[in-house]
């Protein structure tokens, strides 16, 4: 038998829970892996996210200031409680580099209940 580091299982009733609408994730791009890897680890030692992504390339088209940029960019996507969204994005924002940072909340509608339990324990209210 192989053992990995997820968490084992629990029989229903012997913990709480967690709703799917209890999680968010947060999508944020960045000009680089490093900036994206620098805020994400941020957020989780801070309890602001239970875990965090980063995807290191991606490609933008957008318009900025009239003119139509392309760039190279990296994502973050952390997950974390609901309740500690608004402060999530507050941090992100204060500390991004640019100046309007993509930043989305997106709800969660389903999942693990043993992986949304372990993200809710990671964020701090």
């Amino acid at each position: 038998m192989s053992t990995n580091d997820k968490p084992p299982s629990r029989d229903i009733g012997e913990e709480p829970r967690a709703p799917a609408g209890d999680v968010v994730m947060i999508y944020a791009t960045f000009p680089d892996r490093s900036a994206a890897l620098a805020l994400g680890r941020d957020l989780v030692e801070q309890g602001l996210a239970g875990c965090i992504n980063v995807l290191p390339a991606m490609t933008s088209i957008y318009v900025w200031k009239g003119e139509t940029e392309t760039a190279e960019e990296a994502v973050l996507i952390a997950k974390l409680s609901r309740q500690g969204a608004d402060r999530a994005v507050a941090h992100i924002v204060a500390n991004h580099p640019y100046e309007t940072p993509a930043v989305l909340v997106v709800p969660v509608v389903g999942g693990s209940s043993d992986y949304l339990n372990w993200v809710i324990s990671g964020t701090r209210p």
